[in-house]
């Protein structure tokens, strides 16, 4: 992406340097900036301009990345319908190949994480909930003593009462 700004601010300073009469960076920026906004309507100050260009041609500062509209609006001012158009029209074919590799790849990615992070949420839920079917919270008095069971609404099904279950029996001395 940085490749691609740079060829882009590149190609908007060459122009700026033949249509302006202004000589100065500060002139040509004035005049970009005014071109960009008669032309498309997007504001962009001459600073902003005066900075791409410190950053960017003569390398004086550090780089600022200007955001999607404003790379759009520069894009829109050497020809191009935005900035993506200006990388299709600009790139090689290896180029395109990689860009639409790494796009698929990356919505690969993404996909990936989703059904990853579904199938967590789904399996827990599963997980979860044949603990809680399949645990035996109840008890039903068979013969002589309790049995622990899973509920199931049967009608002389009792909750589980540990101490119940483990200490009443029937006496068979009786």
């Amino acid at each position: 992406m940085e490749k691609w700004i740079q060829k882009l601010m590149e190609s908007v300073f060459d122009k700026t340097a033949k249509k302006s009469m202004e000589t100065s960076i500060s002139g040509k920026s004035k005049y970009l900036s005014q071109k960009i906004e008669e032309d498309f309507g997007f504001a962009l100050s001459d600073r902003n301009i005066n900075r791409y260009y410190k950053g960017y041609i003569t390398r004086e500062k550090k780089k600022i990345k200007p955001n999607k509209a404003t790379l759009n609006a520069l894009a829109g001012y050497i020809g191009y319908c935005n900035f993506e158009d200006f990388i299709r029209k600009n790139e090689t074919g290896e180029e395109e190949v990689i860009r639409k590799f790494s796009a698929q790849t990356s919505r690969l990615y993404r996909q990936l994480v989703i059904s990853f992070v579904v199938n967590i949420i789904l399996i827990g839920g599963l997980l979860f909930f044949i603990s809680k079917y399949y645990k035996k919270n109840c008890m039903i008095w068979i013969d002589d003593h309790y049995e622990k069971i899973r509920c199931s609404g049967l009608e002389l099904e009792t909750g589980l009462n540990q101490q119940v279950l483990e200490k009443f029996k029937k006496n068979s001395d009786h």
